[in-house]
């Protein structure tokens, strides 16, 4: 599926990302909509000037260039491209707005569009700010690809195409478009119920909005500095678990709640997802219950893991001083994720079950004759060796990044454990901290940061294709002689 055999075809992708720079102007419009409200005016300027310019530079690329049919490669680029050009886009006003250098604010607008949610922001930055990186955060959990495909693009194999290499091969509706669209409303159904469960909770009507579209993305931004830490009781916590539980689901099932809930209850992925979670919740409470520290165990516990695991990031406890132990049961939490078909981040529970199933069957050979064929098998569906191939792929690449980063910030004196903590939460588009992440840290650390949360949201191969030579020109081969000695 990855390999090139020949080079993309350059216009069709500049095509198409005319098409979505033109979608993501109405990205823009909504925080400069914000700004007004909030009676920034210079806020709303910076923002909507972006817009404007934005859209015209779309509008000319779309328009220069004749329709082009998108093969699978171009898919894959376009995906690529997507989310650190919307960062960029995102970053530009984030900037003015706030004063903040541009490596920080490109390094906020990262953290929103691949929903991760780590953040090097002063304190004093501004509702607008808020608004605008939660926002992000929301349209990075669906995918502007989504609105491409939604709005924009007409049904066919394009349409097609690039569905797939950003969702897969996931489909709820005959069509593609049918699907984007089917997710689109189950995503502003879920938003919408979360924002009634944090006013419900006692949260303010800002404070909800903003909590509710980092929860439903599982992104993890919050408008205080303290996170879910900042608000007394257990009711905003339990609002803030119910809500990112909701965003790790994958969306495919939600049709089924009402229709045939006993399929949405008995998939196989979900059950997994709320065992890990379980099991994970002990072991964390276990480990708090060893140190000296006042926690309330199932309160803590339980909400940690749940964000960890979904992948959302919120914190109610000062994670920088939690034992190995504890830190190693969120790294492993990061490290499992959500559901595929969410807006979780993390290896996926699906590709976990995969490769318990992988290991199990070549267990299970040991003891069969060599010619016996084993299947493997989730559910109803026969994984094909290619899935196999992929998930291969997928987990080597991701344990040499994970290994690699982590060593860079062990380079600059940061302590293993915290290291892996830091480096997974990125990789794993999860958010929390172990107090590494801030402003005054190293510029090259901030880089790999950046780079490890583009690697997680776009899922490593696509990321990779796009800095391959041969994605972009046509090798020349030299002629084989033979040559007699």
């Amino acid at each position: 599926m990855y390999e090139l055999h020949s080079p993309v075809n350059q216009k069709a992708v500049a095509k198409y990302m005319g098409y979505y720079l033109i979608a993501f102007t109405f990205v823009l419009i909504v925080p400069t909509i914000a700004a007004l409200i909030l009676g920034n005016i210079e806020a709303a300027i910076d923002y909507g000037s972006t817009a404007i310019a934005v859209f015209i530079i779309g509008t000319i690329v779309y328009r220069a260039l004749p329709d082009y049919e998108l093969e699978t490669k171009e898919a894959l680029i376009i995906v690529a491209l997507v989310f650190p050009i919307s960062a960029l886009l995102s970053a530009i006003p984030m900037s003015l707005t706030t004063g903040m250098p541009f490596i920080d604010a490109y390094f906020e607008s990262v953290s929103a569009v691949t929903t991760t949610g780590l953040s090097v922001a002063p304190a004093d930055v501004g509702p607008v700010f808020l608004f605008a990186r939660s926002w992000g955060q929301w349209v990075g959990g669906i995918g502007i690809i989504l609105v491409v495909l939604s709005v924009l693009i007409s049904p066919g194999t394009t349409a097609s195409r690039m569905y797939k290499a950003n969702y897969g091969d996931m489909k709820i509706k005959p069509t593609v478009i049918a699907t984007t669209r089917t997710l689109g409303k189950v995503y502003i159904i879920i938003t919408l119920v979360s924002i009634v469960l944090l006013l419900m909770s006692g949260m303010s009507l800002f404070d909800s909005i903003c909590h509710a579209l980092c929860c439903v993305s599982t992104g993890g931004f919050s408008t205080r500095a303290e996170s879910i830490g900042a608000y007394q009781g257990s009711m905003i916590p339990a609002a803030v678990s119910i809500s990112c539980l909701l965003g790790a689901v994958s969306f495919v099932l939600y049709p089924y709640l009402f229709k045939k809930p006993e399929k949405f209850f008995k998939n196989l992925e979900l059950r997994a997802f709320l065992v890990f979670t379980t099991i994970g919740a002990i072991l964390f409470a276990f480990t708090l219950a060893k140190e000296d520290m006042e926690y309330n165990l199932i309160k803590e516990s339980l909400f940690q893991v749940i964000s960890a695991v979904s992948t959302a990031g919120f914190s109610t406890v000062d994670l920088s001083i939690l034992s190995d132990a504890s830190k190693a049961v969120l790294i492993f939490m990061m490290w499992i994720g959500g559901n595929v078909g969410s807006t979780a981040g993390g290896i996926k529970v699906f590709r976990v079950l995969l490769l318990f199933k992988v290991v199990h069957n070549v267990l299970l050979r040991l003891f069969l004759p060599r010619e016996t064929i084993t299947p493997i098998k989730i559910e109803d569906h026969i994984v094909e060796s290619d899935e196999i191939y992929n998930l291969v792929t997928f987990m080597l690449l991701y344990t040499l990044i994970l290994v690699v980063s982590s060593f860079v910030f062990m380079t600059y004196g940061v302590n293993t454990n915290s290291s892996v903590f830091e480096v997974s939460s990125a990789l794993s588009t999860v958010g929390l901290s172990a107090g590494v992440t801030n402003a005054a840290m190293p510029v090259i650390l901030k880089l790999v940061l950046i780079i490890d949360m583009l690697f997680g949201r776009i899922e490593i191969i696509p990321l990779i294709l796009l800095f391959m030579p041969g994605t972009w020109i046509k090798r020349k081969r030299a002629n084989k002689r033979n040559v007699k000695i």
